[in-house]
């Protein structure tokens, strides 16, 4: 991930030299010669890189490998010399070169790298390059395990600069390359699913629970683990940034502000209100709205201890619906009839203020629903 594309190949390289041309007769039918490189003249062709370039005298603007200094690409390999002059040269290649990396679809990424190739102090009248009429072999190659090379073009560019009257001509491969995926939907799709879950699951627990806030701290810090996953496998890129990283940052500001949404429905769930809820808000959330909401249960129990029904098997009740404030069980286990009239108001502000943080909680459920289908559409 640090813009680099190391190629390891073979190049094969054709020219005619007219200082070896021999007759075969002459030397007792000798048709080829295998020679060193060092012993004959051979072509400076060198890589190019498009990124990084610098102006030379009657060469124009050219580029330098990402190898800084390094220019020697070719394995020290014997060329073979035919009688009429042609050599052959296949050496084994080493190229690095700096790619322009676009991961905003990372890990779906497919990325384009090139390969410029041409002569470091040759013009075109003197070092010709041409396309051999083969395409490029990719029998020999070996799969990489994260890479999949799914299409290689070549061309052949002639450019002219305003400080020369020659042609200057060098050869460009371009590669277009393919992450492989699978690894990643187990690593980092997977868990995104699972996050989204665990937020949602926060307002499907009692609005009276304390565990409200433990499991959105969790989720909040299993987000922060990929976060830092995430800055160690990915390099800075200031134009592209991940599609994925961006969603997870966006569920890390979701799962804060559910929490601050659990602080405040556990602040409505305390007993004793001294205000009552406002009669339009509990008309709705006892009508047609609050059915809706799912909020049924919570309903019976604020109805029935406005009517002042609510008796011996409140106990129960609140435990069947996880009103787990064992002072609340306590008091309500002593019939209505023998308690004071103000115990009784605040009792039943108790019920209408847990309706109310209940409906909270599933309206924040619907919207979060909402947001999540919005960030898996436009980030995954």
């Amino acid at each position: 991930m640090r813009s680099l594309m190391t190629v390891y190949c073979w190049v094969k390289m054709f020219w005619s030299d007219e200082k070896l041309k021999w007759n075969s007769s002459d030397y007792g039918g000798l048709t080829r010669l295998y020679l060193p490189d060092h012993e004959i003249w051979q072509p400076d062709i060198v890589l190019y890189n498009r990124d990084y370039c610098w102006k030379v005298i009657k060469k124009g603007s050219l580029s330098r490998s990402a190898s800084g200094t390094e220019v020697d690409h070719y394995g020290s390999t014997h060329s073979i010399v035919h009688e009429d002059g042609t050599v052959l040269w296949v050496p084994p290649s080493l190229f690095r070169v700096f790619c322009d990396l676009n991961l905003r679809l990372w890990p779906y990424d497919e990325q384009t790298c090139i390969l410029r190739l041409g002569s470091w102090t040759y013009d075109g009248d003197q070092v010709d390059l041409q396309l051999d009429e083969h395409e490029a072999e990719m029998d020999l190659m070996v799969p990489n395990t994260e890479w999949e090379i799914t299409s290689l073009t070549r061309k052949r560019n002639v450019a002219y600069y305003s400080c020369c009257t020659e042609a200057y001509i060098d050869v460009t491969f371009t590669l277009t390359l393919k992450r492989r995926s699978p690894t990643y939907n187990a690593v980092v799709i997977t868990p995104a699913s699972v996050i989204v879950v665990m937020t949602l699951m926060t307002f499907w627990l009692p609005p009276n629970s304390g565990e409200k806030l433990m499991l959105g701290g969790c989720t909040a810090l299993i987000i922060c683990i990929f976060m830092l996953f995430f800055a160690q496998m990915l390099p800075a890129m200031a134009n592209h940034t991940p599609l994925v990283v961006t969603f997870y940052s966006s569920s890390l500001i979701l799962v804060t502000i559910s929490m601050i949404v659990s602080v405040a429905v556990l602040n409505l769930s305390r007993p004793y209100h001294v205000m009552s809820v406002p009669w339009p808000i509990k008309s709705t959330l006892t009508g047609f709205v609050g059915r809706v909401l799912g909020l049924g249960n919570y309903i019976s129990l604020a109805t029935a201890q406005q009517h002042g029904i609510l008796g011996s098997n409140t106990g129960e009740e609140l435990r069947e619906h996880h009103l787990d404030d064992p002072s609340i069980e306590e008091r309500h286990m002593i019939p209505v009839s023998s308690q004071s009239s103000g115990t009784s108001s605040h009792r039943s502000n108790h019920y209408d203020w847990i309706l109310l943080a209940a409906a909270v909680d599933r309206v924040a459920f619907l919207v979060y629903c909402l947001l999540f289908g919005i960030l898996a559409a436009v980030y995954v």
